[in-house]
């Protein structure tokens, strides 16, 4: 008789749980039918408690998905049945950006604290990675995609995390100022996600190349997709639609002050773009093109242009950028339209050997000869062959021509008095290549009477 009130009173605990109020966050996604879901097939042995010990963030929210799936024993399960699991009750493991290459003035804050960054740095959410004048930085995440930042740029890692359940990768750069570029890699699972974000609008891909920029004292964001499609969404206050979604595809742009899309400006041509640069600055030319009121170039060490290394905007169509060690580099071309969308780019291979040639030329006497010694020096190209040139001043061939030379002089005996000219060229043998690149022209006068 005993055993009645003990089968009584378990039955009343649990009609009491099922009666039980869900967690705030629990009761909040019951109320919103268009909240995003996981589906879990049923295994057998599953109940509600294990499967919320495992994949939940807080074990009680079981009662939210109990609810949800109208399940009338959290004990028993149906092999093979499908529960629905709102994806804000899944716990997460936190994910890490690795800090790829950077140049310049590159910092991170974490907390209070800030430090500067450096190659192999592992970032979080909450981190804030910012970049000073001339300075650039770029992430991988763990699925491969990148981030690239410019100069005067700032950007939070607002999300970066798996889901234990389902595996899905939540991503979630926040603009505060500046511009950010993504190389999104494609995302075979349609539950992850990759946002850029600003104040005032939110761009979502599954697998793309876009830019973003934010400048909050004009409060104005952009977005420039160069391929694939971007979901540009615009918070209220701008012509963009605000709260709707709208679709950006590859070769297109939107501001928040825009009510739709617009073409991007297609690239520049770059002039002469094999040729070596060869001087003390880089110096590019563009052909210029209708409705560009600016250019804008970058230089990286490789195509992708993750290792940034300079970059400048221009109204005019020759750009000179700040010198490079010897080797093969990439120039990025864009314009800029009057609504301040940065159009297609091209990407151009250059080859730079700066050849900077130091001459000197000295004469003096040996026995009855006259010697003049001409000297020269190429900081540049220390292992390279030369040929050494000298001409009258009223002949256009040269009265000594002489090639093959691996010393630094030259010596000419016995010159008759006049005026001259001489020259040297430097070649240099790199990658099965030959670089040739001759000095500008001496003066030389010889009066043998002083």
């Amino acid at each position: 008789m005993k055993r009645l009130p003990d089968l009584r009173l378990l039955a009343a605990l649990i009609l009491l749980c099922l009666a039980a109020p869900a967690s705030p966050l629990a009761a909040q996604n019951r109320q919103e039918p268009g909240a995003a879901v996981v589906l879990y097939r049923v295994k057998a042995g599953d109940n509600l408690y294990e499967l919320a010990e495992r994949y939940l963030t807080r074990v009680e929210d079981y009662v939210a998905v109990q609810r949800l799936n109208a399940i009338a024993n959290p004990r028993r399960l149906k092999p093979g049945s499908l529960i629905r699991i709102p994806r804000s009750l899944l716990r997460h493991e936190p994910l890490r950006a690795v800090v790829q290459s950077y140049r310049g003035t590159v910092s991170v804050q974490r907390g209070s604290a800030r430090r500067p960054a450096a190659i192999g740095m592992r970032l979080g959410e909450g981190d804030i990675l910012e970049t000073a004048e001339k300075s650039f930085v770029s992430l991988r995440l763990p699925d491969d995609s990148t981030v690239a930042m410019p100069s005067r740029s700032s950007v939070r890692i607002e999300r970066l995390r798996r889901t234990l359940l389902g595996g899905a990768i939540d991503r979630l750069f926040s603009i505060v100022k500046g511009r950010a570029s993504a190389n999104v890699t494609p995302m075979s699972d349609p539950d992850s996600r990759f946002d850029m974000s600003t104040p005032m609008a939110v761009s979502a891909v599954r697998g793309t190349e876009f830019r973003m920029s934010f400048d909050p004292d004009a409060r104005r964001a952009t977005t420039e997709v160069t391929e694939g499609k971007v979901a540009f969404t615009a918070d209220a206050g701008g012509s963009a639609a605000p709260g709707r979604a709208q679709l950006v595809a590859g070769g297109f742009g939107i501001a928040t002050d825009l009510a739709e899309p617009v073409a991007l400006l297609r690239a520049p041509d770059l002039l002469r773009p094999g040729r070596v640069q060869d001087e003390e600055k880089l110096r590019f030319e563009l052909r210029p093109i209708v409705g560009a009121l600016r250019y804008h170039l970058q230089v990286a060490r490789d195509a992708g242009f993750l290792e940034l290394l300079d970059d400048a905007e221009t109204v005019a169509p020759i750009v000179e950028l700040e010198p490079v060690a010897n080797g093969t580099y990439f120039v990025r071309v864009t314009a800029i339209d009057a609504r301040g969308l940065e159009g297609m780019p091209a990407v151009y291979g250059f080859e730079r050997r700066l050849n900077r040639i130091e001459a000197s030329v000295e004469d003096a006497r040996k026995g009855r000869h006259r010697n003049y010694l001409f000297r020269w020096r190429t900081p540049d190209a220390p292992s390279a062959q030369y040929r050494f040139q000298l001409f009258a001043a009223s002949q256009a061939d040269p009265i000594v021509d002489e090639a093959g030379l691996t010393s630094t002089s030259f010596v000419v005996a016995d010159l008759p008095d006049g005026s001259y000219r001489w020259r040297v060229m430097t070649l240099q043998f790199v990658g099965g290549r030959i670089y040739d690149s001759w000095s500008g022209f001496q003066e030389l006068r010889v009066d043998t009477e002083k």
